[in-house]
């Protein structure tokens, strides 16, 4: 059971690390790594249905049993929630591709990607309540992970945790130092204002300044670190509205 807990604590962090990088479309070499890590997410959330398919079947079956609690049937609604959301970032993802599917509208579509926008933005927050629903869980597993069953330290286990997170950390500075995005496919407005200037262009300063108020920074350790934060967020404020639920509940009781 634990090694099946760790699989899909790995499988968990490396699609939140994926998802919030694709929430910048400048990351990396931008469109391209933007739609190929895109479909590649959408492989990763059906391995993790896969993963808790019991858990799925058995809650389909008991959704309407009152001796389910409201915390179960709300985590299953969210969850089909965040699959409908992700279902609609990676169809209107799709349709409005560039370098995958770049035929398929054959031109800009501004409502398609508003649409696609939003729905990044709702599964961001589903995400970040998704993960405050299951926050004992992954803590738990961390504990069984790095500690004995009396409470002593893993060395070697906390040696490997430390490892990783340091090649994590110096493979995103390394990538974000080596690959630049790829400039064919820049806005169509960029190229055209590229080609209009002529002999003139904008200071790197400005246009560096353009590309940040519409994406923000595109260093990826920042922009882990911007998502992750707004996450911690969200954890500790459903994990006080759901204390002070189960305190109520309590005192009813």
């Amino acid at each position: 059971m634990l090694k099946k807990n760790i699989v899909k604590i790995i499988l968990d962090i490396s699609m939140a690390i994926t998802f919030v990088l694709l929430m910048n479309p400048r990351v990396f070499n931008g469109l391209p790594f933007h739609e190929v890590a895109g479909l590649v997410i959408g492989v990763a959330v059906l391995v993790h249905i896969g993963l808790n398919y019991q858990w799925v079947v058995h809650t389909v079956k008991k959704i309407f049993d009152r001796s389910f609690s409201g915390k179960t049937r709300f985590s299953f609604l969210l969850n089909v929630l965040l699959l409908l959301s992700m279902t609609g970032i990676i169809v209107t993802g799709i349709l409005i591709s560039k370098v995958v599917f770049p035929h398929l509208l054959g031109g800009e579509n501004h409502a398609l990607r508003e649409i696609h926008d939003v729905f990044s933005k709702l599964t961001l927050l589903l995400v970040g309540v998704h993960i405050a629903l299951h926050w004992q869980w992954i803590m738990g597993v961390f504990r069984k992970m790095l500690k004995t069953k009396e409470g002593k330290w893993r060395k070697g286990a906390v040696v490997a945790f430390v490892f990783v997170l340091a090649m994590f950390i110096g493979s995103m500075q390394w990538l974000a130092t080596n690959v630049k995005p790829d400039e064919a496919f820049q806005p169509k407005f960029e190229q055209k204002v590229a080609q209009a200037s002529g002999t003139f262009s904008p200071p790197e300063k400005f246009r560096e300044r353009r590309h940040e108020e519409h994406h923000g920074n595109s260093h990826p350790l920042l922009v882990i670190l911007g998502h992750f934060t707004f996450w911690a967020v969200v954890i500790v404020a459903v994990y006080y509205i759901e204390k002070r639920m189960r305190h109520k509940r309590q005192v009813r009781v």
